[in-house]
């Protein structure tokens, strides 16, 4: 048997009854740095299932929780394994909430009023002046 399908039962077994990675993707995005910045960031957690986050590296990601087509719902288990994209095999259990006995996240946002608490909480002006 390859070093390749011994990783992969290895991980099978490690994923059984487990669907967390393949329940959210997350993007990286560039740090806020400006009001405009700020603003879509607020955009951003306005919509349904929609978070913001910043790892242990400072890096800043926005998080979709929409769970993969591919995602069997009952068995919990990927319909394309064999053939799942590069960025799956890649995943290392080490990075599994499951596994990791420390949140992904330094910090979490579910809502714009979380995000604009953490700006006002550094005194960070975001607020764009519209004049009436």
């Amino acid at each position: 048997m390859s070093e390749e399908k011994k990783e992969n039962l290895k991980n099978l077994r490690l994923c059984d009854n487990c669907d967390l990675c393949c329940r959210y993707i997350a993007v990286g995005i560039d740090k806020p740095t400006n009001k405009t910045d700020y603003d879509n960031i607020i955009w951003q957690l306005l919509h349904e299932n929609v978070n913001v986050f910043v790892d242990h590296d400072n890096d800043w990601y926005v998080e979709f929780m929409t769970p993969c087509s591919k995602l069997d719902q009952k068995t919990k288990l990927c319909t394309i394994y064999d053939d799942r994209p590069k960025i799956c095999r890649d995943y290392k259990q080490t990075d599994c909430v499951r596994y990791n006995n420390s949140p992904a996240e330094k910090i979490y946002f579910k809502t714009a009023d979380d995000f604009k608490k953490y700006l006002e909480d550094k005194k960070i002006n975001y607020k764009f002046n519209f004049k009436k």
